[in-house]
């Protein structure tokens, strides 16, 4: 299957390095480049300047285990079965069905690539069955202290406490592998998952610490930001978090200079998803009269994060492409010489200009947790249509463009009707090409507007 599934078509020596880096919870507003001047991310807002800041770029599925899988698969839930975080065990998981499934690493280790893993996991499928040659420094479940966490190291899931901030502990261990030799000798790939900004977001260090201290909530949320819920969360500590996984990242770009290694290497940098930070009113998706803090939900701020890529011999400056993290294994094996599995739903970025849209999807609706959000999604960078497979809930339609924070659903609105129509037949194309099951939902399936009689 690995071999019909990706073919090489470039020579081994004109093939990159390649570097994945993974921060937890960011939001898209939230680094320098996005506009938001009260942040410090020097190293992100290099990147953006030196490459490409993708600012309409969405995760594929916002929550951290099945955006995993799909990075690593290359497919969507609907597609590898692993849901949610809650729902992890699905029929495919539990048969073994998803370990047998072509993996980004595994693919780019039978090209003759190094592959290299250090951080978070958040999977039960151990990282060396997914392709990982060199599994260094790593976190095996989904998140835990800043300091003095508990690791585990190399083939093995036990663990043992390391002293420092993980973060730093994560990075340090990654710039030891680009600064050595085996960095030098063929082609890697190297993915670094960090665990900021995801909670509990400190103790970070003290002098990161300093670059907020004594300034307000209002002071720092992001410029779009509603003023009257800016007091709801904790940006002091999100954003010393977010500092932090950007300090590791200018860690690897400077041990990328050092060994000088830049000029072939590929740096993509992006959130696992969102962050909603108690920025939209979820009364009426069951999350009570509490600001809610997560992500999960079709909405911008959970679903829109920084994704960030500097190519050997790319032009640099921003994209409005629409596009997902579901197009960045495609474009990874594409740099690599070598042509994706034919059920890749992705699109190479190398062609960016030709993405009109992306689709989001959560597929989870048995847990106890998320009993009733399983919904799909499809976005231009001026609109967006949820639908969802619940018919207690009525399906939205926001115009982007006029209305960036989602305040008025336009789903029963004739004078929409042309815009609703053209974004559910994206949709329905791209559900079809995927073999989605949700097109048999009513709200899709049927020929009525759309929205929850």
């Amino acid at each position: 299957m690995l071999a019909l599934a990706a073919q090489s078509h470039a020579a081994p020596s004109t093939r990159p390095n390649i570097v994945l880096v993974i921060s937890d919870d960011q939001r898209y507003d939230c680094l320098g480049a996005a506009g938001n001047p009260n942040i410090v991310t020097p190293a992100q807002d290099r990147l953006a300047k030196e490459g490409t800041l993708y600012r309409q770029a969405t995760i594929h599925v916002p929550q951290c285990s099945p955006s995993r899988a799909t990075l690593l698969t290359g497919l969507a839930p609907h597609q590898h079965g692993w849901y949610s975080n809650q729902a992890a065990e699905s029929k495919r998981t539990e048969s073994g069905s998803f370990s047998k499934l072509p993996m980004l690493p595994a693919l780019l280790k039978d090209a003759g690539y190094q592959t290299v893993f250090v951080g978070k996991w958040h999977l039960q499928l151990e990282p060396w069955d997914a392709g990982f040659a060199d599994v260094r420094t790593w976190l095996p479940g989904g998140g835990g202290p800043y300091e003095d966490a508990s690791l585990a190291h190399g083939n093995s899931r036990k663990r043992t406490t390391q002293k420092g901030f993980i973060n730093q502990i994560f990075g340090e261990d990654a710039v030891a592998f680009l600064s050595s030799d085996a960095a030098k000798n063929k082609p890697f790939f190297l993915w670094l998952a960090l665990t900021a900004p995801h909670m509990p977001i400190q103790p970070n260090p003290a002098d990161i610490q300093k670059l907020y201290a004594g300034k307000s909530r209002t002071e720092l949320a992001p410029p779009m930001f509603p003023k009257e819920k800016a007091e709801l969360g904790d940006w002091q500590h999100y954003y010393e978090a977010c500092t932090m996984a950007d300090r590791q990242l200018a860690s690897v770009l400077d041990a990328l200079d050092r060994a000088k290694l830049a000029d072939n290497t590929v740096v993509i940098y992006l959130g696992d998803n969102g962050f909603m930070m108690g920025g939209r009113d979820m009364s009426a998706y069951g999350k009570g009269k509490r600001p809610y803090m997560g992500k999960v939900f079709p909405f911008e701020d959970s679903v829109r994060v920084p994704i960030i890529m500097r190519a050997p011999g790319a032009k640099a400056g921003p994209s409005d492409a629409p596009m997902s993290s579901l197009d960045l294994p495609p474009t990874i094996l594409s740099y690599a010489g070598l042509t994706p599995p034919a059920k890749w739903a992705g699109r190479d970025l190398h062609r960016a200009d030709e993405i009109k849209e992306s689709v989001c999807e959560f597929a989870d609706n048995e847990s106890d947790k998320f009993g009733d959000v399983a919904y799909r999604l499809v976005r231009t960078p001026d609109a967006k249509l949820i639908v969802w497979e619940s018919k207690g809930r009525k399906d939205e339609l926001y115009d982007l463009k006029n209305d960036p924070r989602e305040t008025k659903n336009l789903i029963d609105d004739p004078a929409a009707a042309e815009m609703k129509a053209d974004l559910l037949s994206r949709l329905k194309k791209w559900m079809a090409a995927t073999e989605d099951p949700a097109l048999k939902w009513p709200h899709i399936s049927s020929d009525t507007k759309g929205s929850a009689q």
